[in-house]
């Protein structure tokens, strides 16, 4: 009778034992600045999509930024493919690793990368461009205003108090046709250029637009 009792507390004992070794065995979350502490381990992060390429080996490398820490920044090296577009919120789990004196975090596969938040389904004010550009930087971005003026392939979009302004450059095929006072959404890339030390938005691939809205 003893013996079977002893059984069962082995028994139970085990699968304890194998359910903690598999808690503690799975990836943690962890901030883009801290990988290097990190370095051949299994982690799991979150970003914004700032970047994105394909290889002529087939893989994909992705930069994300951290969307708590501005400067922060990583490359995702993944075994595959997966579509994304600049300003998607992302989540990767991978294996730290050092390249080249940068962190970067090896995926193995595409299904190791979830896609939190796309990035058409978030809308900005321009006052929140102005105060905090450096976040939506090299980003897509849908952005509300009224066109205060137009010129050839591009329109200065205001807030509606007047206080703040950009310009937006548009190529033909994108989707466009405002007039001077129409309120408008624009779906575009944040950028800086620095040859007229100046953020505006390009509306430029196949995604984008500027369409007239109800005020």
């Amino acid at each position: 009778m003893k013996f079977k009792y002893l059984v069962i507390y082995i028994t139970v004992g085990s699968l304890l034992g194998l359910y903690l070794l598999t808690l503690l065995s799975q990836p943690i979350q962890v901030n883009l600045s801290s990988l290097q502490t990190y370095n051949g381990q299994q982690v799991i992060v979150q970003g914004m999509v700032t970047e994105y390429r394909t290889t002529s080996y087939g893989t994909q490398l992705i930069t994300i930024r951290d969307t708590q820490n501005n400067t922060t920044s990583a490359t995702i090296y993944l075994e595959g493919n997966i579509t994304v577009e600049y300003g998607d919120l992302i989540q990767a789990t991978g294996e730290v690793q050092q390249y080249k004196n940068q962190w970067e975090l090896m995926v193995n596969s595409p299904q190791c990368i979830i896609i939190l938040q796309k990035w058409p389904t978030r809308s900005f004010p321009l006052w929140q461009l102005a105060l905090n550009p450096e976040h939506y930087l090299d980003t897509n971005i849908n952005v509300t205003g009224i066109i205060s003026q137009t010129g050839l392939s591009s329109y200065i979009l205001t807030s509606a108090d007047g206080e703040y302004s950009i310009d937006v450059l548009y190529q033909s095929k994108c989707p466009h046709g405002a007039s001077k006072g129409d309120l408008v959404s624009v779906a575009a890339r944040f950028l800086y250029d620095p040859t007229i030390c100046r953020y505006l938005l390009k509306a430029t691939e196949n995604n984008h637009g500027i369409w007239r809205t109800e005020g």
